[in-house]
């Protein structure tokens, strides 16, 4: 889960069982805590009765944390937004009747997406990090791919904006020129190659220039909306801080209640006068608290792995900044730490890093680099940018003049990419930056 969810599962699990509670310990307790049937009994007399304090809590909780039986309210972070994708989407899946397997896979399936709610892991990768069967997950993707909004978990942006066609003006709309557009000449229109794509299609370059303003109106990025806003303040997951000449690690647990059974409450399950009901629900309460500290302490495990692994990786990143980010993949990091790729992906997500570099998402140090690069796209971002910051602004660089730069110095690049790059950084053409 993102940090955000997490808190607020958190909040909810507490409010629904009596045997989780808050405390300022470490949650690495539960290690020490075990049911078992030959226990010896405590003495009771000088508490209040178990079951009482038990029907006591569960009348106090209600839909927030109670705090009745905390000394004091744990700081939160504030949620940047109301609802996030995975939030949304999960609320979709309430309202349906499936069988405990296929709502497994839906929210495996939801975990799996990337920020842009897109599924971008591969499929084998995807089914090696399920346990069930390979048709339930399948057909998992297919149900999330119904929900709103329109094209979630699609593999690509292409498919995105093809699926929100057909959805909006159903199978007839295959044969429309918006739908080969994007089917067939996908990356010129990336490019706004419209004499090309009129070439291709046996059309006219006005009648492409009308699709595309049609196309315009799509949304390949379909959990864009859920991302953030840009008032939103970053907790970070994970901070680097460098010491003798060292990085180190540290997990910011504190952003976290620390939580432990609740051993007043569990002495319900030894007291003599305590029904079979009541021993039944608190047992019940008790084996969920202990999973849900195990699940904790191994989801920080994992991010904390992940991030040692990034110090190994990035060390000059970490000393020099964007301009030594080296190309590091997901199944590299899978590979090195024994994970499969689709949970690597799934750890990063919405997790943040604070280190002497400032504050990045965790997916930032991981990139699939350039089509034909040796170095990140990040870092090939900040090269166009700092090339095109220091042009005469009367003879402004082409995107093949900067290309040729780049492959100069090293960086093999193709001047598409470059044109690619420039506009995701909202940077115009040669043309527009001109001045007289």
């Amino acid at each position: 889960m993102p940090s955000l969810e997490l808190d607020g599962l958190i909040s909810t699990e507490l409010s629904e069982n009596p045997l989780l509670e808050e405390n300022e310990t470490s949650s690495d307790k539960i290690e020490e805590t075990e049911l078992s049937p030959e226990e010896s009994e405590r003495d009771d007399t000088k508490e209040e009765d178990p079951l009482d304090i038990l029907k006591e809590i569960d009348e106090s909780i209600g839909t927030a944390p109670s705090s009745k039986f905390r000394e004091e309210e744990q700081w939160r972070p504030e949620a940047a937004n109301p609802e996030t994708l995975s939030e949304f989407l999960l609320s979709q899946l309430d309202g349906l009747q499936m069988s405990e397997e296929l709502e497994s896979a839906a929210i495996y399936v939801i975990y799996s997406l990337d920020r842009n709610g897109l599924l971008l892991v591969p499929s084998d990768q995807l089914q090696i990090g399920w346990d069930g069967r390979e048709k339930t997950l399948s057909d998992a993707v297919a149900i999330i791919q119904t929900f709103d909004p329109p094209g979630v978990a699609q593999d690509s942006a292409r498919n995105v904006l093809l699926f929100q066609l057909i959805r909006e003006n159903g199978e007839a709309s295959r044969g429309d020129l918006e739908f080969k557009i994007i089917s067939q000449c996908f990356n010129e229109l990336a490019e706004r190659r419209i004499l090309s794509i009129a070439s291709t299609l046996l059309v006219s370059p006005h009648e492409v220039e009308l699709a595309i303003e049609k196309i315009k109106k799509l949304n390949p990025w379909p959990g864009a909306e859920f991302a953030g806003s840009t008032g939103t303040t970053v907790i970070p997951d994970v901070i680097i801080e460098k010491h003798d000449d060292k990085f180190m690690v540290f997990l910011n647990d504190n952003r976290f209640p620390h939580l432990s059974i609740s051993d007043r409450n569990r002495r319900v399950l030894e007291s003599p006068s305590t029904g079979v009901i009541e021993k039944d629900y608190v047992k019940k309460k008790f084996k969920r608290a202990s999973w849900f500290i195990k699940a904790i302490k191994q989801r920080q495990e994992t991010v904390k792995k992940i991030s040692n692994f990034i110090v190994e990786t990035q060390w000059e990143f970490l000393l020099h900044g964007v301009e030594s980010l080296r190309p590091l993949t997901l199944q590299e990091a899978a590979k090195a730490l024994g994970f499969n790729q689709s949970t690597i992906s799934r750890a990063i997500n919405g997790k943040y890093v604070q280190s002497p570099q400032g504050i990045h998402e965790m997916r930032y140090y991981f990139s699939r680099g350039s089509a034909d690069a040796s170095v990140t796209a990040i870092s090939v971002k900040e090269e166009i940018k700092r090339i095109i910051d220091a042009e005469d602004e009367s003879k402004p660089f082409s995107d093949e003049k900067i290309a040729d730069m780049l492959n100069n110095s090293g960086t093999t690049i193709k001047r598409r990419t470059v044109a690619n790059y420039r506009k995701k950084m909202d940077i115009p053409g040669a043309r527009k930056r001109r001045r007289f």
